[in-house]
């Protein structure tokens, strides 16, 4: 079975699912107008699973952030009632998701200090949309006979951390964090993840028991390696949470973005917070900055 994950067939496979997915499932479709959340031309990366990077987290993120080893034997443990032996070929699966050109347009141009509705609806169904692509791949692949999980999307090991060891806001899974594990891009002043399709985007990410090749080899050895510090996102920012001294702010950022909600819930009709204006009208918003 393992021959079927060749890298060229790799990222074929995936990017097909991926692909069929976002262009047909009614999840990742705009409900006011149908035109699609995400667009489907992704990014896709692996990492192994015993990337020494992943230990690293646990001093950089929190002791709380989990291996893509500890998480897989905490399913395994929970839905299989077996404990595996061998962990050599466990890989992380990563995909980016751009979000729709029009998506960023009506963020940009609608407000100041408020998400436009394209830009809320986003985040309240276009991750409902990503965490069922990260189900329906793990589905896809049990179905070649290759187990996997979406750790993100198990209630019982994903745990958001208000305050913690290191800070504030972090989760036990980062999937900003695989990215960088996996390649894909660098972290950007604003804490967003800048990436060849621009840092406004949503990042899913799923382990799975096959030895999948590596993109660690393009890793940038600086996390910060595609910012260019040009402060753009800083003058985005409605309430000052992001400067070249202290980076982001992010229990400022997270008091007014929850402070959206009852805008968004007012004028647009759905029960979610949001803001993402730091990622549009920025040089890194459709690409690598230049």
């Amino acid at each position: 079975m393992n021959s079927f994950f060749s890298m060229e067939l790799n990222k074929k496979w995936f990017r097909k699912k991926i692909f069929n997915f976002l262009i047909e499932d009614a999840s990742n479709k705009m409900l006011n107008n149908g035109s699609l959340i995400f667009e489907p031309d992704v990014l896709i990366g692996c990492v192994s699973g015993n990337d020494k990077i992943f230990e690293d987290y646990k001093k950089i993120i929190g002791n709380f952030h989990m291996t893509p080893i500890e998480a897989y034997l905490r399913y395994c443990k929970k839905n299989k009632n077996f404990i595996p032996t061998i962990l050599d070929n466990i890989s992380v699966l990563v995909y980016i998701l751009p979000i729709n050109k029009e998506t960023k347009e009506q963020n940009f141009i609608f407000s100041k200090d408020m998400p436009s509705e394209r830009w809320a609806r986003t985040r309240l169904f276009g991750e409902q949309a990503n965490q069922k692509l990260q189900d329906f791949l793990v589905d896809e692949l049990q179905k070649e006979g290759i187990d996997a999980v979406a750790p993100a999307n198990q209630s019982h090991m994903f745990k958001i951390f208000q305050k913690h060891e290191n800070g504030v806001w972090a989760s036990s899974w980062s999937h900003r964090h695989v990215a960088y594990a996996a390649g894909l891009g660098s972290f950007g002043l604003s804490d967003g993840f800048i990436n060849e399709k621009g840092i406004a985007v949503r990042i899913g990410t799923i382990i799975v028991n096959s030895n999948l090749p590596s993109d660690a080899n393009k890793r940038p050895k600086n996390p910060y390696q595609y910012c260019i510090n040009c402060g753009n996102c800083i003058k985005r920012c409605p309430v000052g949470a992001i400067s070249f001294e202290k980076g982001h702010d992010k229990q400022k950022c997270s008091e007014h973005v929850y402070s959206t909600t009852p805008f968004v819930k007012n004028h647009f009709g759905i029960n979610i917070y949001a803001c993402g204006l730091c990622q549009v009208g920025v040089p890194c918003e459709n690409s690598f900055p230049i």
